[in-house]
């Protein structure tokens, strides 16, 4: 796609709001709970990849990154936080993350939700520049500003 993730200015991007399920959030904190490999550890959500119908995500757990948003989980009593990248957070302004089990299809996970999936079909960039992220000036090629 050419986009260069690294590069995003995440002082230009808003910081999102993520809500989870009740099914989502008990499944969270009980894998926070139970799993001692995942000491130090920080949920994740990513941008996987991008479809006709918008982006796809994913969630898993990982380090902390030193440009990462912390997300609070804005539906909770509870500090619980997720990281998200600026890149996938530029993308993802409003989503909920909910938990699937489903032993018929086989299918178990944390499934997201973009809440503006819509805005984000086919080529929307070349349509849309403003729907493309804010890069760091440094990253551009010389003479493009």
């Amino acid at each position: 796609m050419g986009f260069k993730q690294n590069k995003v200015n995440k002082d230009m991007v808003t910081p999102p709001v993520i809500m989870f399920t009740e099914r989502a959030l008990n499944q969270l904190k009980l894998i926070i709970d139970n799993d001692f490999t995942l000491a130090g550890k920080y949920f994740r959500i990513v941008v996987s990849g991008k479809g006709c119908e918008g982006f796809t995500y994913a969630a898993g757990f990982t380090d902390l990154n030193d440009d990462d948003f912390q997300i609070r989980i804005a539906n909770t009593e509870d500090e619980i936080y997720v990281v998200i990248d600026p890149f996938a957070a530029f993308y993802l302004q409003e989503a909920s993350v909910d938990f699937i089990q489903d032993f018929e299809q086989d299918a178990e996970g944390f499934v997201i939700v973009n809440h503006a999936q819509g805005e984000f079909k086919g080529k929307f960039w070349r349509q849309a520049p403003e729907k493309t992220p804010p890069v760091h000036a440094s990253a551009l090629p010389a003479g493009v500003h």
